[in-house]
């Protein structure tokens, strides 16, 4: 047995991960309900186990070194396939199947992942599924502590190491009104036409917001003003029901709204490069059978998704 395993305890990688979440000793023995002086015994015994310093303090807290921060990733990803097995071995002599958590983009949130749980409780009943919505960045960073088993909405490749991707569908965009808009029933419409009304655009942290202000720069049209920058689902349903503004979104996310005749396309064609739809997950994570059962719901809507939305 290499010596490294002989000599390193789970309670020390803990504590070394604790300290790199929360910047501070004390925060960290805080949230493994120990005291200071364990702690720092504990860290002592690690730093010595290794050979070597990791963990740097001084008046602003707490600072993994280069050593520690290498430490760290693996430790990550240790706790996490311990907490699989964990929550696997607990949930099989309960009779239960596997717990998932999914991070959620705001393309895959209104339609594509409600679409894969629906069939999901049919096939795998006692697989039970959390989502959490947010941006890329937040999500990313939750997909790397371990804290979800995947992402699943636009996929942005070659921009992160260690990760792998199930690419399920090429997604088009659309312009989208309220079904009163005064562009709505023109047939024939020019970008420039549209950029005169007010636009709903996503923050300009955003992958797809410099691809929309691409676009419209090789068009030759200047930014529409844009009062609202957002990517909630709820907040630009809402606005684009109640005013004049203009949304360019997913042709799938607005689906069920058009197919109420609540919300229009309007008849402009967008040349937006985008990359796919797709599945994000660490490549070194080995899934779960229940996170395999949700990729495989996943995957098969994505399947359809281009029929579907008329992508």
């Amino acid at each position: 047995m290499p010596a490294l395993q002989r000599r390193i305890r789970l309670t020390q990688l803990r504590l070394l991960v604790a300290i790199s979440e929360y910047g501070s000793l004390a925060r960290a023995a805080q949230d493994l309900h120990v005291t200071q002086p364990a702690a720092t015994k504990t860290l002592r015994q690690l730093e010595e186990a290794v050979g070597e310093h990791l963990v740097s303090r001084g008046s602003g807290g707490s600072q993994l070194t280069p050593s520690g921060e290498m430490l760290c990733k693996r430790a990550r990803h240790i706790l996490a396939e311990l907490l699989d097995a964990e929550q696997e071995l607990g949930l099989w002599h309960s009779g239960g199947a596997g717990h998932v958590v999914i991070g959620a983009l705001p393309v895959a949130a209104p339609m594509l992942i409600p679409q894969a749980l629906k069939a999901l409780a049919v096939h795998a009943p006692r697989v039970s599924v959390e989502v959490i919505e947010g941006a890329y960045d937040s999500m990313f960073r939750e997909l790397v502590l371990g804290k979800i088993d995947m992402l699943v909405g636009r996929a942005w490749p070659g921009e992160e190491t260690g990760v792998m991707t199930d690419v399920l569908y090429d997604s088009s965009f659309s312009l989208n009104v309220r079904v009163g808009h005064p562009l709505a029933k023109r047939k024939r419409l020019a970008l420039k036409d549209a950029a005169a009304y007010p636009w709903i655009l996503p923050p300009p942290s955003a992958h797809t917001r410099g691809a929309i202000e691409d676009m419209l720069r090789h068009a030759g049209v200047a930014l529409p003003v844009h009062p609202v920058e957002t990517t909630s689902y709820l907040v630009i349903r809402s606005m684009l029901m109640e005013s004049n503004m203009i949304a360019a979104l997913p042709s799938e996310v607005m689906d069920a709204e058009h197919k109420q005749g609540l919300i229009a396309k309007l008849a402009v064609r967008l040349d937006l490069r985008l990359p796919p739809i797709g599945i994000v997950r660490l490549s070194k994570r080995t899934p779960s059978p229940a996170v395999l059962a949700v990729i495989e719901q996943i995957k098969k809507v994505g399947e359809r998704a281009p029929a579907m939305y008329a992508i």
